[in-house]
């Protein structure tokens, strides 16, 4: 169980992740290729560590639930799983924010 509930929130921290490189590459318009590279860098790293991350507080999330707290083993994993996935689209999204500010001041 706590392998899945790792893989289900890594790819789906990643597949946010994918979203939200699109999301900043669109704030990135105006930009020289050039210009645009660290902060397209400082994303892909950002939103790489924040997946796994996620997937691993997940894990131990899930486990924390079924062992502390007697939760069903289902119920724990869906439960890590959807707070994990909803704090790291969060975690991400602050990832954006800072790729655009940091191309920005590299201006």
């Amino acid at each position: 169980m706590k392998a899945a509930t790792f893989i289900i929130t890594a790819l789906a921290n990643i597949g946010i992740g994918f979203v939200l490189f699109f999301v900043l590459i669109l704030s990135l318009n105006g930009f020289a290729g050039d210009e645009a590279v660290p902060g397209l860098l400082l994303f892909g790293v950002w939103a790489v560590l924040c997946s796994l991350a996620a997937a691993v507080l997940s894990s131990a999330g899930a486990k924390y639930l079924r062992e502390k707290r007697f939760f069903n083993p289902w119920l724990a994993a869906l439960l890590a799983i959807a707070f994990f996935v909803v704090a790291g689209a969060a975690v991400n999204f602050v990832g954006v924010i800072a790729a655009v500010f940091l191309t920005s001041a590299m201006r």
